[in-house]
């Protein structure tokens, strides 16, 4: 094997084994999967809120029901192995394409083209979990890869259209394609290149093609209403500022910093509209946590673009190795295959309490749920943590919960009732006696609910590691 592609294929199989070794968390994952059983069974998308008891009967506007489609097709496939597979095939096209990126816009060299995507393997990973987003990052890969190839093949532009219908009905972050070819079309005007105009139109006809969806063009106001829901950014922590105190915001501030580095550095000035790409990025990574996932994948695009030296040579064929090399290249690989095939959650033993391989879900916890099992009856209702309760509706669906992970579907009222519950605020009494819940669930850090519940006159039943169940007077 040449060294070239030695490189190409550990700047994929890196990521991919590093998802190979983490785990999956439930927060969303098993709730789209309910939900995506739920419409493969009746061929009928949920219209109206039928899970929780604190906004039963709303309407929900359930935008990524082909999420839910795809991870349910999946999970009845291959179960938990088949979604592990599923989430490492998706990690190796968001890499693989930052990794022709940067061959092809920027030209660079195969070692720095794989060191480039692994440092934004690095920044991303943190947003690679299992869940709608992850295919969202797929197809901004995807876009981002097409549409540094449209001066060389002006016709791929037209692949962008049909990606973004399908996209659309899988994640809100479709509007990000629009917005990828306004910066491109202002890119060739600058450059004065051919037929500028191509790229605006392809992104207005992106715009429409978002339209065509279950819910038409409100598709369009709930991604709006996403970063807009003042519950949503004041008490998800995803959706709050950017934070340089936690990892991930350092590691999204260092790579800003990296990437002024590479600026400052190059010798010449920056065009316009590549200063204008990262500063759209940029501020859609610090407005919100959760806009970290896009920063690393755009800036790879305007760095590869920096990085390109006009003057250069172009590259000469790569010598031929020596034989022993060659296959000290093919060793790599084959240890890569075995590792990863090896890392396959199928190996492990199956958990009886969650049904799924041992270690592999997070967020679940199976000391819980097999109590629930055995005491949940029919009419009861589950006060519950909002980060469990996705695992609760999956592994328990007839026992209705408090809240789960659909932030965007709960109104403010109720976020506002909840949290006050939470927090022991005045009349958190009253709000548990209107809900009438006969359950409660509390984590371990819970320890001021649990004693205000037992002043009520609640009795715990259970209590492990991961925290412990109450029940309600005379339940």
């Amino acid at each position: 094997m040449k060294l070239s592609r030695l490189w190409l294929f550990l700047a994929v199989a890196l990521p991919v084994l590093a998802t190979l070794i983490g785990s999956l968390a439930t927060v969303d994952l098993t709730y789209l999967i309910r939900a995506g059983e739920g419409i493969l069974t009746t061929g009928a998308i949920p219209n109206v809120d039928t899970w929780t008891f604190t906004a039963a009967g709303l309407p929900w506007v359930d935008q990524q029901w082909g999420t839910e489609v795809i991870f349910a097709t999946v999970f009845r496939v291959g179960g938990w192995t088949g979604l592990v597979l599923l989430r490492a095939v998706l990690v190796g096209i968001i890499f693989g394409c930052v990794y022709a990126i940067c061959r092809r816009r920027g030209g660079l060299s195969p070692r720095t083209s794989a060191l480039l995507t692994l440092i934004t393997f690095s920044v991303a990973a943190v947003a690679l979990g299992l869940r709608a987003q992850a295919l969202g990052m797929t197809f901004v890969a995807v876009l981002l890869l097409l549409v540094s190839e449209r001066r060389a093949h002006p016709r791929l532009l037209w692949v962008i259209p049909p990606l973004v219908l399908v996209w659309a009905n899988v994640h809100g972050s479709f509007f990000l394609a629009p917005l990828v070819l306004g910066l491109a079309w202002l890119e060739d005007l600058n450059d004065h290149v051919p037929h500028p105009n191509r790229t605006l139109v392809v992104a207005i006809v992106s715009a429409l093609a978002a339209c065509v969806t279950p819910f038409g063009p409100s598709v369009w106001i709930y991604a709006a209403g996403l970063t807009t829901n003042s519950a949503v950014t004041n008490d998800i922590a995803e959706w709050q500022a950017t934070s340089i105190r936690t990892i991930p915001g350092l590691l999204f501030f260092g790579s800003v910093f990296g990437v002024a580095l590479v600026i400052a550095r190059r010798g010449r000035a920056t065009p316009w509209p590549t200063l204008a790409w990262l500063a759209v990025f940029f501020l859609i990574g610090v407005y919100a946590a959760r806009g970290i996932a896009w920063w690393p994948l755009a800036a790879v695009v305007a760095v590869a673009g920096l990085l390109a030296d006009p003057s250069r040579e172009p590259a000469k064929p790569e010598p031929e190795a020596a034989p022993l090399f060659r296959r000290l290249n093919a060793a790599i690989v084959v240890l890569f295959v075995v590792v990863g095939f090896a890392l396959l959650p199928v190996w492990r033993s199956v958990d009886a309490r969650t049904g799924a391989p041992t270690g592999i879900l997070v967020y679940a916890p199976p000391g819980i749920t097999a109590a629930l099992r055995d005491l949940a009856k029919p009419g009861d209702r589950l006060f519950n943590p909002q980060e469990w309760g996705s695992w609760f509706e999956f592994a328990l669906p007839n026992l209705p919960v408090a809240m789960d992970s659909r932030i965007e579907f709960y109104p403010p009222d109720v976020w506002h009732d909840y949290s006050g519950v939470l927090a022991g605020s005045d009349g958190w009494e009253q709000r548990i006696a209107s809900w009438a819940p006969t359950i409660a669930v509390m984590a371990k850090r819970d320890q001021a609910i649990v004693d205000r519940f037992a002043k009520l006159g609640w009795r715990s039943v259970y209590s492990d590691a991961d925290g412990s169940i109450m029940v309600a007077p005379g339940r």
